[in-house]
């Protein structure tokens, strides 16, 4: 081989090494640390101060501190999309005051804010990534801006170029561009009032904007990524707050990601500022965060002369069938054997999916029965309402089990129905004797608080919350929330309401400090199913922590259809602050009629009109997001008759409410939810009655399409 020949090869190997981008890729996958989009300061995906076209995976939930001096960030960043990133924030400007020493002490200033992130375009082999942003596009104005900006991955490098406007283009590096298309967007006004209301008429305005740009290195051997940017917020000017001595606008940084829950990050900031970063995350949308070691039971299939026993003997039949589905804790409430079908009426609480609890029922009751039987019908049930029922081809659904079929062959050969007029508990061959009364109670350790307000950011209580169910009979039951108080510092409230509007609310300050040992609730409930795909239920007593009364809710749920109606009507009367059993003047009467409507992607959408607490009426419009795991993610709106200044700081209510599965964190199923929901301020305009077990969250996930859903749970 000639010298030139094996030059030539040695230079076309070099090209090929250089262009692969395939081959790059699949070292990274070799490296032990994980390299995901990391937080900027103020909690969304991107740089240091600066944000970029970069998002979260669907499904991930984070909390996080950016802390360095003066300002510090304490964020909540959720992602219901892959285009879509949506932050709530506090902000804590250590150089201020929250008010007068007597009011606050010496409480720095608190400042909220709320953050969304869409995506234009989606990052291709020539295109970047293109995203538009707006900050506190809710809040006081403090950090409010807009961005349009663009991000390329080149290599292990990540490169960000946008335009700012607001303190984003406090630079003022370019003339504004939109001015180009209305003169009104020349102005723009920085306000530092109360906020709350929507500031969109100065979004994009200003005479003046700002180029910025930065990128992110990626060390993929050491699960590192290193961050330079130039700041185009200018803290030196102080549209945030008191100006700030800016050496350099030049910021740069690295962040760690630990593992898929952990990130860690330091940076030098303004020439001279250190600022250190922690955040915890997690992807609850996508899998469990813990792999299931729950397979279904192994039952024996019985030979040919127990079957043949069986089909003469039902109750050796009803017995074994009781007893191994007690061990997966399904319990029956009805069965019938017939000449080539077996009906079933099962409960439990043990699995969110119902097509996973047929689907275990079925493979016990299959194992157990004679050779004639065709067809296994089982029929679900939510504690004592026949909600739906799956009848399954036994052959398919067999053949399924042993790989030899599809869980689509055994969709096409099921059927898929709603309730019957007549429960099966009725009239069926086998029910089991229940005992009534039955008693229900467990206990735990809980969290009461409130947050931001005006004598400090955290005042909380951890509580013993001991939570009880009687029985009566089916559908009749009381339910009982008793709480203990175990650690507290509510002495420091110091902020009595002087809301105009009566107190439905704002005196959840009397209510927390007053009744620290307390019955939160104790009301009997009835419900039942009048008649097919309408559901009932009556309630009476101490209602929730600040009302007590009576009432009832209709909830009409076509099974076929993704739509659904409640209505809801109570009259009520507000209760004292030790919450005993004592009440105040304060009476009214609300109700709502519910509108519900499921969108693709898991998407639902509610609707509430009627009256509220305080004798407002209005609407409510709430829209969440549920994943595959359960995992759901929450926003909602209320605006009613009230004006802005009626209502007071924040001119509407509104908030967003997270709901995590307890059952993702174990190796078994299992039900449960860690549930998180915020109202940034605590007002008295469009408050709901706080409704336990509502017949929406009982039985709005029981129709057709659910089932369909989560059909391959009927294998596992």
């Amino acid at each position: 081989m000639t010298l030139g020949c094996l030059c030539r090869r040695k230079l076309i190997f070099f090209l090929l090494l250089i262009s692969s981008s395939s081959l790059f890729s699949s070292l990274e996958d070799y490296y032990p640390y994980p390299l995901n989009t990391t937080s900027n300061n103020y909690g969304e995906t991107g740089l240091l101060e600066m944000p970029s076209a970069r998002f979260m995976e669907e499904g991930t939930l984070k909390f996080g501190i950016s802390a360095s001096s003066p300002n510090e960030f304490t964020f909540l960043a959720a992602s219901p999309f892959p285009w879509f990133e949506a932050v709530y924030r506090y902000a804590e400007l250590k150089n201020l005051k929250y008010g007068p020493v007597t009011y606050s002490g010496n409480q720095s200033l608190k400042d909220k804010g709320f953050d969304v992130k869409f995506r234009l375009l989606e990052e291709s082999y020539f295109f970047p990534s293109i995203a538009f942003g707006i900050r506190d596009m809710a809040g006081t104005g403090r950090f409010s801006g807009e961005y349009l900006v663009a991000s390329k991955k080149i290599g292990s490098f990540d490169l960000s170029l946008g335009l700012g406007w607001g303190t984003l283009g406090a630079d003022g590096n370019v003339r504004n561009p939109f001015i180009s298309i209305d003169e009104r967007f020349e102005r723009r006004a920085y306000s530092k009032g109360e906020g709350g209301d929507f500031n969109n008429s100065v979004w994009f305005s200003g005479k003046r904007a700002a180029l910025f740009g930065g990128l992110e290195y990626s060390l993929y051997r050491y699960g590192l990524n290193f961050k330079l940017e130039y700041d185009t917020s200018n803290p030196d000017i102080g549209l945030s707050g008191p100006p700030l001595e800016v050496k350099s606008r030049l910021n740069f940084g690295v962040s760690r990601s630990l593992n898929d829950f952990v990130d860690l990050g330091l940076s030098f900031e303004r020439g001279d500022e250190v600022r250190f970063s922690f955040v915890f995350k997690g992807n609850y949308g996508k899998k469990s965060l813990v792999p299931k070691l729950d397979p279904p039971l192994n039952v024996i299939p019985l030979s040919q002369e127990q079957k043949k026993k069986v089909a003469e003997e039902n109750e050796i039949f009803y017995r074994s069938l009781n007893r191994s589905l007690r061990e997966e804790q399904i319990y029956i409430q009805a069965a019938s054997i017939k000449q080539d079908s077996v009906d079933i009426a099962v409960n439990q609480v043990r699995f969110r999916s119902y097509s996973r609890a047929a689907g275990r029922t079925a493979r016990i009751v299959s194992a157990l029965s004679p050779n004639e039987i065709e067809e296994i019908n089982v029929f679900l049930m939510n504690g004592d309402i026949e909600v739906s029922s799956i009848s399954l081809n036994r052959k398919e659904f067999d053949k399924a089990l042993l790989k030899q079929s599809s869980s689509s062959e055994v969709l096409f050969k099921s059927r898929i129905n709603s309730t019957e007029k007549e429960p099966k508990y009725i009239n069926a061959d086998f029910q089991p004797t229940i005992k009534y009364p039955e008693f229900f109670w467990t206990m735990s350790p809980a969290l009461r608080h409130q947050i931001g307000g005006p004598e400090a950011f955290y005042l909380g209580q951890l509580w013993w919350k001991i939570d009880t169910t009687v029985m009566f009979r089916r559908g009749l039951s009381l339910k009982t929330v008793i709480g203990f108080d175990i650690y507290n510092n509510f002495d420091e409230f110091n902020n009595p309401s002087y809301s105009q509007l009566p107190h439905v609310r704002s005196d959840i300050q009397e209510y927390l400090s007053e009744g620290k040992n307390n019955i939160a609730r104790m009301q009997i409930n009835y419900i039942w199913s009048p008649y097919k795909n309408l559901f009932a239920r009556l309630d009476v007593g101490l209602l929730e922590e600040m009302f007590g009364g009576f009432g009832g809710e209709l909830y009409y749920r076509p099974f076929s259809s993704n739509f659904s109606a409640s209505f809801s009507i109570h009259n009520v009367r507000q209760r004292e602050y030790k919450q005993r059993f004592k009440f105040r003047d304060y009476q009214t009467e609300t109700g709502h009629l519910g509108l519900h409507y499921d969108l693709p992607k898991g998407i639902h959408s509610q609707m509430l009109i009627g009256k509220y607490l305080a004798g407002d009426k209005g609407v409510t419009l709430d829209l969440s997001r549920r994943f595959k795991t359960g995992f759901t993610l929450g926003v909602f709106a209320t605006k009613t008759n009230l004006s802005a200044e009626e209502f007071g700081e924040g001119s509407f209510d509104k908030g967003f409410y997270f709901s995590i599965p307890m059952e993702i964190f174990y190796s078994k199923y299992r039900q449960g939810n860690i549930s998180f929901g915020l109202h940034p301020l605590t007002k008295d305009g469009g408050a709901t009655l706080n409704v336990h077990n509502s017949l929406f969250s009982l039985f709005g996930d029981t129709n057709r399409s659910s089932l369909v859903r989560d059909w391959e749970d009927l294998f596992n």
